[in-house]
């Protein structure tokens, strides 16, 4: 076997190469064989990923780009270790068998070929009899997982009312388990779902199209249904119950994608497919080694109309090896916004630094790097109409020739930004506030737009009104609300220490000023002690003791008659004294809402007094726009030459139902060039 195997072209536009498997064992010897799909072949295909992270393994312990070899047709291929060790099992349990594999079937070499092959993967993988999944040589032992998979209550999640019924329904069943479920069990789940697999794109179009799905874990068959159901229940669990705090990113974002899979499944076989940009805002945490993937892995499973137009005609969007990623980001971008998609896309644009590290528009998503904020939406669906306008505009948006400049015919501005707060994700850390209070404090802020109390309002656009995937959130996140931002306030002068030592690399000469006379017992009390004193040597100026304390102390001044705020205060003192846990246990539910949407958002302020969340790129000068057709307002940056760069979504409170544009004439409103 030392004749390199070649690659004969394809006969027909249909036609397929699918490895036969014979009646043998462990010889990697295969006849591979073109056949034409219009003659219904019977045969399987193969669902596995060419590169194996970290936490897998191989039988040759090898995890290379080509870990080894098969004889085809006589001659020798070139295989990946994975694929190598999934072909020694597929040969103990897939004998005479024909299977489509793509790294074999398909000549990766030709481009045209690739593009061809690639654009009927659907159509491949919609006709397989079988999708056998090949998960890999397990890292560990996984048996006491797959036990503890199999003691689950199963929860059909159509059977619910709402997303919200299934999961009070699972926190209330995985309580009564017996015997009960321990944290080590999730942990074990948890690090099963992060084998590689589960993170490649392609899975989404090889499972979603799939009649029968076979999954396969060493010589271990694990029935998909199993992982259905642990699959949804370990999302409730990361979202419900807290157990890992680093669920909440990183791999978090696998665990929460996969019930999306299984829901666009349950959709496609009852014959209805998602929209493109529907599957590109929900698989952007997924990996691929070519990112034109990111794009081309979708194309077989989603409604492509939303690339047509109803006014002019565009030209068909296919899968073209032969382009650049950014020019394949780039031309799907522009053929949504061209499209039915309209401004969707826009919101897709994640937080980024200027100049970009990818040379793409600043409209354009980069949808290689995973979203970051998350869009305003509830599974791919934005639940808003901030840009609802009942007369026709004059004109649509346009891109130019060159694919660089975006036009949009009709804007509205609400204002400038004037403040910005801290990420969330600071927020949260209890390191740095100070901006935060401030922000909250000024009495220019205009919360009382609507019949929503001033506390709601607030709570409300912290959140962006999104939270247990529901649109509005639930009202019992009010309480939790209120006893987050007594323990913010309490730890917020306790912070002033913590951000000291953080930056003292930065300021080595910074003294800390004298301490102020504290108004309020309740915060007095908790904050004197000896380790608050420590470290206040070497402050940020807006972080030192004296800067905070005047922030909470503005803020407390401003909200104390709309909120009971010094009586939770004084019951967060008690209960801080007591070691009681169960007040502070009350904040999780806003907690988890807020950091999951605000990690990489800032609060901001404009000059008008409009109060809202936006990309942590965001900054003071920046403008907030309304753009009519668009869900959601916009806040963009002036570059050069009256153009704009776009920085990403925002929510707006009272903007988000067409607020902004009641009574505008559409001649009357200026248009606004995005590059």
């Amino acid at each position: 076997m030392s004749t390199q195997f070649c690659y004969q072209p394809l006969s027909t536009s249909s036609s397929i190469r699918l490895l036969r498997i014979g009646k043998f064992v462990s010889t990697l010897q295969y006849d591979l064989i073109e056949i034409n799909l219009e003659n219904n072949p019977v045969y399987d295909a193969l669902s596995y990923t060419w590169h194996l992270g970290k936490q897998s393994s191989t039988r040759s312990g090898v995890d290379s780009e080509f870990g080894g070899s098969i004889n085809c047709n006589g001659m020798k291929l070139d295989v990946t270790a994975n694929l190598r060790d999934g072909l020694l099992r597929l040969e103990q349990f897939r004998q005479e068998t024909l299977i489509w594999i793509d790294a074999i079937c398909i000549n990766q070499q030709d481009l045209q070929e690739r593009s061809a092959q690639v654009n009927m993967m659907g159509r491949i993988f919609r006709s397989a009899r079988t999708v056998v999944v090949w998960l890999g040589e397990p890292p560990g032992d996984y048996e006491d997982t797959i036990r503890f998979m199999e003691r689950l209550p199963c929860i059909k999640e159509q059977q619910s009312e709402s997303v919200s019924d299934y999961e009070d329904a699972a926190v209330a069943t995985l309580h009564e388990m017996t015997p009960p479920a321990y944290r080590g069990d999730w942990l074990s789940i948890g690090e099963f779902f992060c084998q590689t697999w589960f993170q490649r794109c392609w899975i989404i179009q090889e499972t979603v199209l799939a009649s029968t799905i076979e999954v396969y874990s060493g010589p271990i068959r694990i029935p998909w249904g199993l992982l259905q159901n642990a699959a949804r229940l370990l999302d409730v669990v990361r979202r419900r119950i807290f157990y890992f705090k680093s669920w909440r990113s990183g791999s978090a974002t696998i665990f929460g994608s996969i019930p999306m899979i299984l829901l666009a499944r349950e959709h496609c076989h009852r014959g209805k497919l998602w929209q493109l940009e529907t599957h590109l805002a929900l698989s952007r945490t997924y990996q691929v080694t070519d990112q034109r993937d990111k794009i081309f892995a979708l194309l077989g499973i989603s409604d492509r109309s939303s690339l047509e137009s109803p006014v002019v005609e565009l030209s068909a969007f296919n899968v073209d090896y032969t382009k650049s990623v950014e020019q394949v980001y780039t031309e799907c971008s522009a053929q949504l916004v061209e499209g039915r998609a309209g401004y969707s896309v826009l919101s897709m644009v994640e937080a980024r630094s200027y100049p970009p590290p990818r040379p793409i528009p600043s409209w354009v998503p980069d949808f290689s790097v995973p979203p970051s904020p998350p869009p305003l939406a509830i599974r791919g669906q934005c639940p808003f109409s901030a840009g609802v306008f009942t007369s026709p505009l004059p004109t649509r948006p346009t891109i130019s020739p060159n694919r660089k400049e975006l036009y949009l015919p009709a804007a509205t501005r609400l204002g400038r930004i004037s403040r910005t707060s801290e990420t969330g994700e600071e927020i949260c850390s209890l390191e740095r506030m100070t901006h935060f209070f401030r922000l909250l404090a000024d009495p220019a802020l205009r919360l009382a737009k609507s019949a929503t109390p001033a506390v709601e309002a607030l709570w409300r656009t912290l959140i962006a009104d999104l939270a247990e995937e529901q649109h509005p959130a639930p009202a019992r996140l009010g309480t939790s609300f209120d006893q987050w931002i007594a323990y913010l306030v309490v730890r917020a002068l306790d912070t002033a220490s913590r951000a000291s030592a953080h930056a003292a690399d930065h300021f080595p000469d910074g003294e800390s000023p004298p301490e102020p006379a504290l108004t309020s017992d309740a915060v007095r009390d908790f904050i004197a002690t000896a380790d608050h004193n420590m470290g206040l040597q070497s402050a940020p100026p807006e972080y030192r003791h004296s800067d905070v304390h005047a922030a909470v102390v503005d803020f407390i001044a401003a909200w104390d008659g709309v909120m009971p705020l010094r009586e939770l205060l004084d019951a967060t003192r008690v209960a801080v004294a007591a070691g009681d846990k169960a007040p502070l246990e009350a904040t999780h539910r806003f907690v988890g809402a807020f950091s999951w949407m605000c990690s990489a958002r800032r609060v901001f302020s404009t000059e008008e007094g409009d109060i809202g969340i936006a990309h942590q790129g965001a900054r003071v000068g920046d403008e907030v726009v309304v753009v009519p057709g668009a869900a959601v307002p916009f806040v963009v940056r002036e570059v050069e030459g009256g153009a704009y760069a776009l920085i990403g979504e925002a929510f707006v409170h009272g903007a988000m139902d067409g607020e902004a544009l009641e009574g505008k004439d559409p001649l009357a409103l200026e248009g606004l060039r995005l590059v």
